[in-house]
């Protein structure tokens, strides 16, 4: 169903490229890229790195299929590893294409690179389709930490519901391909998949139980994958994809957003034993975007959530940090361990659930919130608030040119930190024949500020100049106790009230529902005017203030060097 919105602010979306369900898709132009990305994360050894590179250069010069280019490889490897005739290899070699080629001749295969195949065909495929398909294989030192707790002493048995080319089932700390289970809905990861296990167990026979499969389909009219789905298994860890939106119907009562991994945890969870496990990998925003918050409370609420971890790296091509969650199937939990680069820290499951959107916060997240919710005394619930102008009819009645009784009207786009831009539009200003509009006295107020509402920083803006603004622009007259106009402007533009805003919200948007929250401390009316002083300088286009600004706005919610540095990160202000 498209949003009910006006036509203005969908063309404010389609610039800012973002769709129907307010999320931002910058993504488009990868979608479509069909440049190549070596991922390095997934490099074992980067003596290998030339061979890679080497291969895939030869595969997109001489135009070969990129199955028949892995059918070689995989051919080769097993070849070396002696079992390449034995019937149980032939018959997975034999679901594949099977011409001959001489391309590779001279390239030596690396012996002892973790999933050789995995590395090609990665490297080989275009930028656009793993973007599409949310597709980014899972690093061998990810993978291992991920599994490495899972035994297989008792006969246990392990599910990757969307394996690739099988970078878990590598990990395994198990030593019995029978009881290795994978899905995936991509024919030559599941090629790769099933030769890496033959790779494996080259000393044993056996069928490997890698399935193609829709996941979050039905698969009608296959018998085996419906027995298969109906089977539990005692662990299950994945890589999901990511960013990949579900066209399969919603899941009434526990999640409705259409992304991907949401429905694969879900429906992952329904196959785990009753005292199994199940470990996911999931984009860090997964921690406090406001869209993941169902796929949140469902965590906290219908799982015993035992442990977050926070990595450090990224995926080549895309710039999201990564997490894992390792929950059991049965809820609640009082207490969830939280794994960051500060070690290992046990929160109580209560702290996830302080937001309305049941953000999960790390230690260093909690130590800092926690003081700056002690230190707040007042917010922006008795503040004026309007919204930009609404034409109706952008186009004709906004000119580049000024025309005769026609005035200067900014949009977000020249709203900076503290200061306007020059405005690029001019408006008559005539009531009667505006869409929508404020009363004139917040247009024309002697102090107001400015904001961008679609925006995930907090950008504000000072105007003293009875300016007019379009609808990509909000308009805020504050009114907290002891502070100035100029000095609520500095609060709101600091990095302390950016990193509130986004580990307590978690929006795209500066949305007024929540700017009302933000805690403002008390202060001295001394304090105050060397607060105004600053920011005064920095509207007299003196930016050095900023430091001063900043330090000071710490200090006053008494934040430790190491938390002033953390909240700046976070912020995107070092």
């Amino acid at each position: 169903m498209k949003p009910d919105i006006s036509r203005a602010t969908q063309r404010n979306w389609n610039r800012l490229r973002i769709d129907g369900r307010k999320r931002l898709t910058k993504r488009a132009n990868k979608r479509r890229s069909t440049k190549r990305i070596l991922p390095l994360e997934y490099v074992s050894d980067p003596a290998h790195i030339p061979f890679v590179r080497a291969a895939a250069d030869r595969v997109r010069r001489k135009k070969i299929p990129l199955f028949r280019a892995i059918r070689f490889f995989a051919a080769a490897l097993l070849k070396e590893k002696g079992i390449l005739q034995k019937p149980h290899v032939q018959a997975v070699l034999g679901e594949s294409p099977s011409e001959p080629d001489d391309f590779p001749a001279g390239l030596a295969i690396p012996e002892h690179e973790w999933d050789i195949l995995g590395l090609l065909y990665q490297s080989m495929l275009p930028e656009g389709r793993k973007n599409r398909n949310g597709s980014y294989y899972t690093p061998e030192s990810v993978a291992k930490n991920m599994t490495k707790d899972f035994d297989f002493s008792h006969g246990e048995t392990f599910l990757d519901p969307c394996c690739g080319s099988g970078s878990f089932l590598l990990a395994l700390p198990c030593h019995d391909p029978e009881r290795i289970f994978g899905f995936d809905n991509d024919p030559l990861a599941v090629f790769i998949a099933k030769v890496n296990l033959l790779l494996r167990f080259a000393d044993r026979e056996f069928t490997p139980q890698i399935f193609r499969m829709n996941y979050l389909g039905k698969n009608r009219g296959n018998a085996l994958l419906r027995g298969i789905r109906r089977k539990t298994f005692d662990y299950i860890a994945t890589n999901p994809p990511w960013g990949a939106v579900s066209r399969g119907a919603r899941i009434p009562g526990e999640i409705r957003s259409g992304e991907s991994f949401s429905r694969f945890f879900v429906n992952a969870r329904r196959q785990l034993n009753d005292n199994g496990m199940i470990r996911f990998l999931f984009p860090e925003s997964l921690l406090n975007v406001k869209n993941h918050r169902e796929l949140r409370s469902f965590l906290l609420n219908r799982c015993e959530l035992k442990q977050i971890t926070l990595y450090g790296g990224t995926f080549s091509g895309v710039t999201t940090r990564y997490i894992d969650v390792l929950c059991g199937k049965h809820p609640p939990t009082r207490e969830v361990y939280f794994r960051d680069p500060s070690g290992l820290h046990r929160i109580p499951a209560d702290s996830f659930r302080m937001t309305d959107n049941f953000s999960f916060l790390t230690h260093a997240d909690l130590e800092i919130l926690r003081k700056i919710k002690a230190k707040g005394r007042y917010d922006l619930s008795g503040s004026i608030w309007a919204l930009g102008i609404v034409t109706g009819d952008n186009r004709n009645k906004l000119k580049r040119v000024p025309e005769p009784g026609f005035e200067p009207i900014y949009t977000g786009k020249e709203i900076e930190r503290y200061r306007l831009r020059p405005p690029e539009n001019y408006l008559l200003y005539d009531r009667t024949n505006l869409q929508q509009i404020a009363r004139e006295e917040y247009y024309r107020a002697q102090e107001k500020l400015v904001y961008k509402f679609i925006s995930s920083k907090l950008v504000f803006a000072y105007d003293d100049t009875g300016s007019l603004f379009l609808n990509s622009a909000n308009i805020l007259i504050p009114s907290v106790p002891g502070m100035s106009i100029k000095t609520v402007l500095a609060f709101l533009n600091s990095a302390l009230f950016q990193f509130y805003y986004s580990r307590i919200f978690g929006e795209v948007k500066i949305l007024k529902g929540n700017l009302v929250k933000l805690p403002f401390p008390g202060i001295l009316p001394e304090q105050n005017r060397l607060f105004e002083s600053a920011a005064d300088r920095i509207l007299a286009g003196d930016d050095t203030a900023d430091e001063f600004l900043q330090e000071a706005i710490e200090a006053l919610y008494d934040l430790t060097p190491d938390q002033t540095a953390y909240v700046r990160k976070i912020a995107g202000r070092q």
